[in-house]
């Protein structure tokens, strides 16, 4: 016989009671399953709705905290749809024998509330057509949305933060006509318009003053703004000179119209030394991932200006899991001077030199000398556009390292090139995107010296496009009779190299490669595409080509804890020369993998089989291990 226990919505310490009782046989290891989700007191909004909204779902385990935060969601979503008395209880029905609960929520609708119209008051240096249109959407005759108000507040308090009224008070009343009708009194006294008279810089110890100046958006003289002393703050933290920033405004004593902006400033030890261990893939010389460990230090403040100068020796280290074994892929030394301002503006010029050891694990061996310098401009907080100009020499090693086919590479080419690059992202997180997307487009021009076998001068032209497309949406599936907040995370990425000229041999280091854990899974790194074959007669070195395409499917499953699943499919191929492409050649790949969600990223186990495969493939799958999701 089944005992059951009920528990009304009289009483707050009811619940309360079931709740402290549910946690103490959680932490005993006993789990309770919602069994069932009912309503009662729906009329007004379809009960799909409501079950949609909610975090907490029939077959889910039972938590107590999602039941709360229910509440809270069924009461802004009523009060968001003109019911400003809702009320909503719960209560609980516990099956101790079958540790498993339902859940009722009452739900007391009352009063259904439409918006009329806005009157305003004391408004003069703004129309009141302006200050209306800060209610978006809000049209007489439709459910009155309390949410919308408070956004037209922000928006009104903004207007005139940022138009020299600090000291605007502004009121909101709420008068009810014929039972339903909501008209909104919002009373506006603007009091003085403020001015900006003087600056006081205050902690500044090593930073000369002028630093911090350039960085304001605001001026002396200018009407105080909100707005452009918040992006200010902002600007004073990005260049990674202080600690701490704050703004305050000091009124004068002899004119309330006119006030000192005092910038109080905490500055960083400009001396810093560190060291870092981190994962890095599809750099453009070398595909997949790979485990830096990276010793660095420099000043970041020359001569009180914001110049930096710093300096970074990184070793690497991958695991082949074909060869089980730990290789060493690259190492590198490499100096960096910033300039923060390049031509009076907020553009960073960058100025890098480095040297390079590539030892890639299905390539020729290489080493670049390179010389690069680069500017950036952020236009918006999506859209950052970079220009680069760079001079490399790439020494292929010895001849008995290579392959015949890549004679004509052995110790011969200095590049020199010019590269504009732009992306927009708007993606939600980093390292564990759910929504968003992010678009990027690289055009670069090289010319390259080299010699060739017969020690004869070399000269290339090419250029160099490449376009990429993410795009993460988050779905709302039902698995195994749960909701799980899934991530369809989609890629379209393509490369060209165009020859100008009549040389046909590009450098090494500036080929495309695919195949491995960040673009097609199943594939050893860098073997989908032109290679170099064994006696067996099976693909052993990677020679790169000069037209890449990628696709990429991938569904993220949030499993348990703090571990995720993927289902993807990849697909994509690198051909030799552009006249050589053929749909047919494009390579498919499917599979699974596991990633544990991290503190410094995701890492993740992935394993791929071949779809349709080539007589050259040595293996039909493989497996994959990384940092960070592979897109």
């Amino acid at each position: 016989m089944i005992t059951k226990t009920e528990y009304k919505p009289l009483s707050s310490h009811f619940f309360l009671l079931t709740i402290l009782l549910l946690a103490a046989n959680n932490l005993s290891g006993q789990i309770y399953e919602i069994t069932e989700i009912r309503f009662r007191g729906v009329s007004a909004i379809p009960e799909e709705e409501l079950i949609d909204l909610i975090h907490s779902g029939e077959g889910d385990e039972f938590d107590a905290r999602l039941v709360k935060l229910d509440k809270i969601l069924l009461t802004n979503y009523y009060r968001k749809n003109g019911f400003l008395t809702i009320l909503v209880f719960d209560s609980l029905t516990i099956d101790n024998l079958n540790r498993s609960v339902a859940i009722l929520y009452e739900i007391v609708e009352g009063q259904r509330y439409y918006f009329d119209r806005v009157e305003l008051a004391g408004n003069e240096i703004f129309k009141k057509s302006f200050l209306l249109r800060m209610f978006g959407k809000m049209e007489e005759g439709i459910p009155f949305d309390e949410g919308s108000v408070k956004d037209a507040r922000v928006a009104i308090d903004d207007a005139y933060y940022n138009n020299g009224k600090p000291f605007v008070v502004i009121s909101f009343d709420y008068e009810f006509e014929q039972d339903s009708l909501v008209v909104i009194k919002c009373d506006i006294q603007e009091n003085q318009t403020v001015r900006i008279k003087d600056m006081e810089y205050l902690g500044l110890k090593r930073v000369q003053e002028f630093i911090v100046r350039r960085e304001l958006e605001v001026k002396k003289g200018d009407i105080y703004s909100r707005e452009k002393i918040t992006k200010s703050q902002k600007n004073l933290y990005r260049n990674g000179l202080f600690e701490y920033v704050r703004f305050e405004l000091k009124p004068t004593p002899e004119d309330s119209t006119q006030a000192i902006l005092q910038i109080q400033v905490q500055e960083r030890d400009a001396w810093w030394l560190g060291a870092s261990v981190g994962f890095t893939y599809e750099n453009e010389e070398s595909y997949g991932n790979k485990l830096e460990l990276s010793l660095e230090g420099g000043h970041r403040n020359l001569w009180g200006t914001g110049r930096s100068l710093s300096l970074y020796v990184v070793p690497s280290l991958a695991y082949d899991v074909n060869t089980r074994s730990v290789i060493n892929p690259d190492n590198h030394i490499t100096f960096v001077f910033v300039e923060p301002w390049i031509g009076y503006t907020r553009t960073p010029g960058i100025f890098m030199a480095s040297y390079h050891l590539y030892r890639p694990l299905h390539s020729a061996d290489f080493n670049t000398l390179r010389f690069n310098f680069s500017v950036s401009r952020e236009l918006s907080d999506i859209v950052d556009l970079r220009g680069t100009l760079e001079a490399k020499l790439v020494t292929t090693l010895e001849e008995g390292v290579i392959d015949s086919t890549l004679i004509d590479d052995v110790s011969r080419d200095q590049v020199y090139s010019a590269t504009v690059y732009g992306k927009r992202d708007t993606r939600n997180n980093f390292f564990n995107p759910t929504d968003g997307a992010l678009t990027d487009l690289s055009l670069g021009y090289s010319y390259s010296i080299g010699t060739d076998i017969n020690d004869v001068k070399d000269f290339k032209t090419y250029i160099t496009l490449i376009s990429g497309w993410r795009r993460y949406q988050p779905l709302r599936w039902n698995i195994f009779k749960k909701r799980a907040p899934i991530t369809l995370a989609t890629r379209l990425r393509g490369g060209t190299i165009i020859e100008i000229g009549p040389t046909k041999d590009i450098p090494i280091s500036d080929l495309f490669f695919a195949g491995g854990a960040t673009t097609v899974r199943g594939y050893a790194e860098q073997l989908l595409g032109p290679a170099t074959l064994d006696e067996q007669g099976y693909k052993d070195n990677a020679i790169g080509g000069k037209l890449l395409f990628l696709a990429n499917v991938e569904l993220r499953v949030p499993l348990f804890w703090l571990f995720v699943g993927e289902i993807f499919l990849d697909m994509g191929n690198v051909w030799r020369e552009v006249k050589e492409f053929d749909v047919k050649e494009i390579k498919a790949t499917t599979g699974f993998g596991i990633v544990i969600l991290t503190p410094v990223g995701p890492i993740r186990f992935d394993y791929g089989i071949k779809l349709n495969p080539d007589s050259t493939d040595r293996q039909r799958d493989a497996f994959h291990f990384g940092l960070y999701f592979a897109f």
